[in-house]
């Protein structure tokens, strides 16, 4: 595996597995495009803050361990386009630190993708959240597991985990499996998951407005994920994000 200490300010682009090292006090982002089978480990010192975006646009699997250290933050983005498996963990380390994990998929064709998305709070006064929002079509199918886990020491986490999926045909299919771990009662964690079909009734009043079937249900997916990859902070990379969710829906 590379080993890699990123500088304040530093973009780096992994394509290969590789441990990289931030710094105390520094800002950097982390682009990560996955193929065949890859592992990252991102380790934060104090103080610093990471942006960190995944894109997945062939069948390919990652595991990626975020070792968060006192104060520090980082955000993960991830977009799943094209089946796979996917391994992203926060463990917060260090006393007030966060983490924020946002997936977005599109699963069609045959492909199956299964998601693992962990949050660890191992010290007091961390907070985090994980969103995953995706759709399955055709005969795609996903499998999201999701997992916070909040240790002794944990005491005044807050963490919220939801996972919603929109199934746009009867051959499509997906399981939600959110889980709560507490070992502390001093905490806020909560939980949401849902799997359903496209609302007909959405549809139609679409259509009853003059546009066509399929133009009503691509609207109706097209609302469904912007709400989730809105809350990409750097312009640049939602818009490139954004383009590649929504040419694959």
């Amino acid at each position: 595996m590379e080993k890699k200490t990123v500088s304040d300010g530093e973009r780096v682009e992994l394509r290969s597995s590789a441990a990289v090292e931030v710094p105390d006090g520094s800002r950097a982002t982390v682009v990560i495009r996955p193929s065949g089978r890859m592992k990252v480990d991102l380790a934060l010192g104090r103080g610093c803050r990471v942006d960190s975006f995944v894109i997945q646009e062939e069948a390919a699997s990652l595991e990626q361990r975020n070792h968060v250290g006192p104060g520090s933050v980082i955000n993960t983005s991830s977009v799943w386009l094209s089946g796979g498996e996917g391994k992203v963990e926060n463990s917060l380390e260090g006393e007030g630190a966060k983490a924020y994990d946002l997936h977005v998929f599109v699963e069609r064709g045959e492909n199956r993708l299964h998601l693992d998305s962990v949050l660890r709070h191992a010290e007091k006064g961390t907070k985090g959240n994980i969103l995953v929002k995706g759709i399955a079509r055709e005969s795609g199918s996903a499998r999201l597991d999701g997992m916070i886990k909040i240790e002794k020491n944990g005491g005044g986490a807050e963490s919220f985990l939801s996972e919603h999926v929109m199934l746009l045909n009867p051959g499509a299919h997906a399981t939600a499996n959110p889980e709560l771990e507490i070992e502390n009662n001093d905490v806020q964690s909560r939980h949401a998951a849902s799997v359903s079909r496209i609302d007909e009734e959405k549809i139609f009043y679409l259509m009853s407005r003059g546009i066509s079937r399929e133009d009503s249900k691509k609207l109706i997916v097209e609302g469904f994920l912007e709400s989730a990859l809105e809350r990409i902070e750097d312009p640049e990379m939602r818009k490139e994000l954004t383009g590649k969710v929504m040419a694959a829906v």
